[in-house]
């Protein structure tokens, strides 16, 4: 018996069936992955086989389905459990200590790769540069001489045995740039601007379950006319009955012969989604904490809509950009094709390839690297706002390569 279990604790996990019992092909090809480190069951056997990316979310229904009917079609029983409501015991913090352990473990085993095939490598290329130094500088194969035959067998297998030390040194940097991404997992999902990227997600994902609950409006007809439905000669009522309690009538027009009825989402479907909002939850205060830690350890300020006003500067890299609007996500701020050569672009200085007026650019929050108030900047740079800065830059003076001559 070959079990395919999801919960929400595990993920999508096969038991009772390994590499070796034939299967290995029917389930790679269903996308999961093998796995040495997977904890077995109690009572479905042996694990080896996994779906990746699926620990605290809900079943991918299709591809399971899909394997088990690939299984089934080869003649093996199989048995199909989803759990997606029961939380998991393990929190997100021990989930995520688990995550950097085994990238840890990847890093030192790839890059143990990586020596072992540099080193073979760069021996068995060694080893033909030093035979090949014994031949005097120049020397040909002496054709028609008793020794052609000899000489051109130990080129031929000096070329072999260099071509296969590359080969060792080219799967060495492979697994060395491997070793490289491993080691670089923590620090990658741990910086402050990725952080932020990733509560802003899933803060919208959050935002949709939460919409999802409150139902669907759906437009019915009032009186159903066509015969081809189930729904002919049914009223509103006798037909809300058959969908998921809390559904209800919203408004009618009986001129148009419609109604809107909202549609509540059935137990089974709320269940899901409400641990899924449990579990975001859960991810997004972790997430926020870090944020915070990192700001107390690094001083690094966390920008948003509060610290900034439209006639406001930001700075972005070594350069101050005019805001002209500030939204919830982003800044709307100043641009143009001679903002390279600007320390301060305003909309008044930017032009665009024509020599015309510039054009506006978004500017995310986590891309911001400063705030400076309008006075302030006329303080500073006071050469950005001048008569004669602006007039150069309206009569072209400062065209770009490819500007209008």
């Amino acid at each position: 018996m070959i079990v395919i279990s999801h919960t929400l604790e595990t993920g999508t996990v096969v038991y009772g069936t390994t590499h070796a019992d034939g299967s290995g092909e029917i389930i790679r090809d269903a996308g999961f992955r093998p796995s040495r480190h997977l904890d077995d069951h109690p009572d479905y056997g042996e694990a080896y086989w996994y779906l990746g990316s699926t620990r605290r979310r809900p079943a991918k229904q299709y591809d399971i389905d899909r394997c088990a009917a690939a299984l089934r079609g080869f003649g093996h029983e199989v048995q199909v459990e989803i759990d997606d409501i029961t939380l998991p015991t393990t929190s997100f913090a021990e989930l995520e200590a688990e995550r950097y352990d085994r990238a840890k473990e990847r890093a030192e085993r790839f890059s143990g790769y990586a020596d072992n095939a540099l080193t073979k490598g760069g021996a068995m290329i060694g080893q033909v540069n030093q035979e090949r130094s014994q031949i005097p500088l120049g020397q040909p194969h002496l054709i028609g001489h008793h020794s052609y035959n000899r000489t051109v067998r130990q080129e031929e297998r000096r070329n072999a045995k260099e071509d296969r030390g590359r080969e060792h040194v080219q799967r060495g940097e492979r697994w060395a740039r491997r070793a490289k991404a491993a080691a670089g997992v923590k620090a990658g999902r741990e910086d402050i601007g990725t952080t932020r990227r990733r509560v802003e997600r899933l803060e919208a994902e959050v935002r949709r379950h939460q919409r999802y609950l409150k139902g669907r409006i759906e437009r019915w007809e009032i009186t159903v006319i066509t015969d081809w439905t189930n729904d002919y000669g049914r009223t509103l009522e006798e037909r809300l009955a058959d969908r998921p309690e809390g559904s209800r009538i919203i408004s009618r027009d009986q001129a148009r012969n419609t109604a809107e009825v909202l549609i509540a989402v059935g137990p089974t479907a709320r269940a899901v989604t409400e641990s899924q909002i449990t579990l975001l939850t859960e991810e997004i205060t972790y997430w926020k904490a870090h944020i915070t830690k990192l700001q107390e350890q690094s001083g690094e300020k966390v920008w948003s809509s509060a610290d900034f006003s439209r006639g406001d500067f930001v700075r972005c890299g070594r350069r101050w950009y005019e805001i002209v609007r500030v939204n919830s996500k982003s800044l709307t701020v100043a641009n143009g094709v001679n903002s390279v050569h600007l320390d301060v672009v305003t909309m008044a200085n930017s032009r665009n390839a024509l020599g015309g007026a510039g054009w506006t650019d978004r500017l995310p929050y986590d891309q911001a690297g400063g705030q400076m108030t309008a006075a302030e900047a006329r303080f500073r740079y006071p050469e950005a706002f001048s008569t004669s800065a602006l007039d150069s830059e309206a009569s072209g003076n400062g065209r770009q390569a490819g500007d209008p001559a």
